[in-house]
């Protein structure tokens, strides 16, 4: 009953939104947009049926807020945020969710140097922190059940990434008035405010991460410096939707193309971005991991979320190993934590909330990329016909 889980279901407000609960749904990367990114109703389904199930706070999934800018969109199918059509398409979503009782965020990214090389505009190399090339591979395209889930014929490669530049302080400051521009046509669209992805190995992510970034600058070197071009999107981005609005800033060690990925320092570099990011216009900070106790770090067993709010001084909303209401509950008391993210979980349970709430533990059914692609709906807002057919490229 709800009396066991009196954190969880406990209000919480960010930027005088009022939440009804301590449950986020994270941002999970699905690919089911129209080709040129415009949301589909298919999707203002899938994020309402989740209101539905009790979450307070929804997280879209990544969403690229400028179109071609320095490889700013990374995968085939992404939803954006970059034009008029997006933002009447994006409107249906927010009001969907809406009316399910929960409250919004669109989460804006840039791909930088992990941008798959079939969006990317002819002749574009993508921009990052530093000049390379990752070593890692498009997500969902090496694997035959993606390929038969997707209903596509003839080859299917795996697609590695190509090389990047070192983007220049200009273009930096490019960027960042890219994601205060997508954050204002997110609040056109009705929502109540943004996540800035500075994880998973993004762009922002490139410049925080040591491994990424050997920039001489202002942008690389210390912690502090290679967390500013970050906090320089949160100001951008604060000036843009005003003190009304939701600003969460997503952070991880891991990312797309390094899963097992360590801030080198461990939790004293956890310790200094979260002093750098200290008086900063952002309403909460979001820690991703596959389990939020593992910190990488074998001189601590103080895990991540602790060592960023106590540095900060900011509210964390935590995502990683979290599929219980007891798990979510030990989080909230932990210290480290004022919201939790429940990602893979929500894909196939919806009524997660609700099911916790009972009292009774999840029968957690296993993660397949089918409830990613075809989730349960809510035919009242969409149909599933209503699925784009992506027409992906099998050859680039």
């Amino acid at each position: 009953m709800i009396e066991a889980l009196p954190h969880l279901f406990s209000p919480l407000t960010l930027a005088g939104h009022a939440i009804p609960n301590r449950i986020a749904m994270a941002p999970l990367t699905r690919q089911v947009a129209e080709a040129d990114g415009t949301p589909t109703d298919e999707m203002a389904a899938y994020y309402a049926r989740r209101a539905q199930g009790g979450i307070g706070l929804i997280i879209t999934e990544g969403t690229y807020e400028v179109d071609d800018q320095h490889g700013c969109k990374a995968y085939l199918s992404q939803p954006g945020i970059a034009n008029a059509k997006h933002v009447a398409a994006w409107k249906k979503v927010a009001e969907a969710i809406h009316a399910n009782g929960a409250k919004a965020i669109v989460q804006l990214m840039h791909s930088g140097r992990v941008a798959d090389p079939r969006v990317l505009p002819k002749g574009v190399q993508p921009g990052s922190a530093s000049a390379g090339q990752s070593q890692g591979w498009v997500l969902y395209t090496d694997s035959d059940d993606e390929k038969n889930l997707r209903g596509i014929t003839g080859a299917w490669p795996k697609v590695t990434f190509g090389p990047c530049r070192e983007l220049t302080v200009a273009e930096i400051h490019e960027i960042a008035d890219g994601f205060a521009a997508g954050a204002k046509r997110a609040i056109e669209a009705g929502f109540d405010g943004v996540e800035i992805h500075g994880a998973n190995g993004y762009l922002l992510y490139q410049f925080i991460h040591t491994s990424t970034n050997h920039r001489t600058d202002e942008f690389g070197g210390s912690a502090a410096n290679r967390v500013r071009f970050a906090r320089l999107v949160i100001e951008k981005v604060r000036a843009a939707i005003g003190k009304d609005k939701i600003i969460t800033l997503r952070l991880s060690q891991n990312g797309v193309d390094d899963f097992g990925g360590a801030w080198a320092g461990g939790v004293a570099t956890a310790r200094e971005i979260g002093a750098a990011l200290k008086g900063a216009p952002v309403d909460a900070l979001h820690w991703a991991s596959f389990g939020w106790k593992d910190n990488g770090d074998p001189t601590s067993d103080v895990p991540m979320p602790v060592a960023l709010k106590e540095s900060s001084g900011l509210p964390m909303i935590v995502n990683g190993g979290i599929d219980q209401g007891a798990a979510a509950e030990e989080v909230l008391t932990s210290g480290g934590c004022d919201m939790v993210a429940i990602g893979r979980p929500s894909f196939a349970n919806p009524d997660w909330p609700q099911m916790v709430r009972s009292g009774k533990p999840v029968n957690l059914v296993p993660f397949s990329r089918h409830y990613v692609i075809k989730p349960p709906l809510d035919l009242s807002i969409a149909y599933p016909g209503n699925i784009p057919e992506p027409h992906w490229p099998t050859t680039w």
